[in-house]
C-alpha cells in the first residue's frame, strides 16, 4: 500500500557506502562533499544545509553553505539524499536509506517523528477511499500538535 516517491533511492546505509556510491558514479569524493555526507551521517535526524555548514554542533569540520547546497542538490539526484519540509522549517535533509520514511511534525513546537510508510497505511487509505487521492508524507508531514504541546494548549 506504500507509495514509493518518483526518484530513485541509492541504498546506502553507511558513510563508506555513500562515498563508494558517489565514486560508483564516477564523481569526485572532494572535502566538501565528503564533509556534507559524514554529517548527514551523524545527525540524528533531517539538517538544513546551514545546520551542516555550521558543523553540526562540533560533529565535522565547518564549510561554505554554498558548497553543501550544490553537493546536496549532486547527492540527492544520485538518490543518496533526500529533503523534506517538516512544518515552517526550511528545506532539511536525510540520507535515503532502505525504504522511505515518512513524517509526523509539530506546528507548535518543531519537533518532528520520522515513520515507516506503512505505519501511514491506514490513514493514506482514509484519503484514498474519502477523496481518490494517494497520499505520501515523504516530502511534505502530516502537520499537527505533538502529545506534549496539544497538553499544553488544552490546559
Amino acid at each position: 500500500m506504500s507509495q514509493p516517491t518518483s526518484e530513485p533511492a541509492t541504498a546506502a546505509p553507511t558513510l563508506a557506502a555513500a562515498l563508494a556510491a558517489v565514486r560508483g558514479y564516477g564523481l569526485r569524493l572532494s572535502a566538501a562533499r565528503r564533509v556534507v555526507l559524514a554529517a548527514l551521517y551523524a545527525a540524528d535526524g533531517p539538517l538544513s544545509a546551514e545546520q551542516i555548514a555550521a558543523g553540526v554542533g562540533g560533529r565535522v569540520p565547518t564549510s561554505d553553505v554554498a558548497s553543501v547546497y550544490r553537493n546536496l542538490e549532486t547527492l540527492e539526484r544520485l538518490g543518496i539524499v533526500r529533503h523534506v519540509h517538516l512544518g515552517h522549517s526550511p528545506a532539511l535533509y536525510a540520507i535515503t536509506l532502505n525504504g522511505d520514511r515518512e513524517y509526523l511534525a509539530c506546528d507548535r513546537c518543531g519537533d518532528f517523528l520520522t515513520v515507516a510508510p506503512s505505519e501511514l497505511d491506514v490513514v493514506r487509505e482514509a484519503i484514498r477511499s474519502k477523496f481518490g487521492y494517494v497520499a505520501s508524507f515523504t516530502h511534505f508531514p502530516i502537520v499537527g500538535l505533538c502529545s506534549s504541546c496539544a497538553r499544553d494548549v488544552g490546559r
